[in-house]
């Protein structure tokens, strides 16, 4: 049975954030989340960017769900209502920007999900432990800001998006399944449980998700399997977990999706962009 997961409310909610007002343009932050707590649904009166240094989590956003293993950022435009709950215990170092300060350095704010380069995840953290609330804008300090601003905006976009469905029985359901990814879960049994026939089911989900039931289950598999490969977790109990018959069967599931074995991602993790199939 999966652990219920604790609320976390350190978030500031949007009627706080209305408010508030960052210092300097950029705002860095740096702390720690326990594993399995989930915040409130919320959003800010900036542009964040969510980068954990380490641990994994997930953000809901606008219907769809992205996974962050450590390495990856997501991009989240000021406003933009969020929900975030960590699959392990997470050391957070986000941004916090001024949306008229992004736009003037970037252009218009997008909601995406970027591959943190070496180079960047040590200018992050350089930041992080060193730059003061109320830097110089106009001094070093303030230049260093601006590189390392421009240096995430030049970041890969990387695929980890999975699109949930906004139907309430749907939506139980997949939450459902996301806490236990080692269960067969039938569509024939789901169909029964949220009233419809298959044919139905089928077609209401893949209008609400975009892709087939199988494929979502399959797709929300190897994307938890990320967060137990940055786990050193083994292939072999990776696959036993998530309910894979065999240690070939997931490692060919993954590969059809990355484009690489799981052993070969943890070396070079490429975006996700080949396309399963039933």
């Amino acid at each position: 049975m999966a652990k219920p997961k604790k609320m976390l409310y350190s978030f500031r909610s949007e009627k706080d954030a209305e408010g508030a007002r960052l210092a300097r343009p950029v705002f860095f932050r740096s702390f720690t989340l326990a594993e399995n707590v989930q915040s409130e649904l919320h959003s800010h009166p900036f542009v964040q960017f969510h980068y954990a240094r380490e641990g994994s989590l997930y953000v809901s956003v606008e219907n769809n769900s992205y996974i962050i293993p450590a390495c990856y950022g997501l991009w989240i435009p000021a406003f933009t209502p969020h929900l975030v709950h960590t699959a392990s215990e997470v050391m957070l170092e986000n941004l916090d920007i001024d949306p008229e300060y992004y736009e003037s350095k970037c252009g218009k704010s997008e909601l995406k999900l970027v591959t943190v380069s070496d180079f960047a995840r040590s200018f992050i953290h350089h930041a992080t432990q060193t730059i003061p609330e109320y830097y110089d804008a106009d001094g070093k300090e303030g230049r260093l800001v601006s590189t390392l601003l421009d240096v995430l905006n030049d970041l890969p976009a990387a695929g980890f998006a999975i699109t949930w469905p906004t139907a309430p029985a749907l939506l139980e359901m997949c939450q459902q399944i996301s806490e236990s990814p080692d269960l067969p879960h039938l569509m024939e049994e789901w169909s029964e449980r949220v009233g419809m026939s298959p044919r139905t089911f089928s077609r209401h989900f893949i209008k609400e998700t975009g892709i087939t039931f199988s494929n979502w289950k399959q797709r929300h598999r190897l994307l938890h399997s990320i967060i137990l490969l940055r786990q050193s977790r083994s292939v072999t109990e990776i696959a036993l977990m998530l309910g894979y018959g065999s240690t070939s069967a997931y490692t060919y599931a993954f590969r059809q999706l990355f484009g690489v074995s799981p052993s070969r991602y943890e070396v070079a993790p490429p975006p996700p962009d080949a396309v399963l199939h039933d």
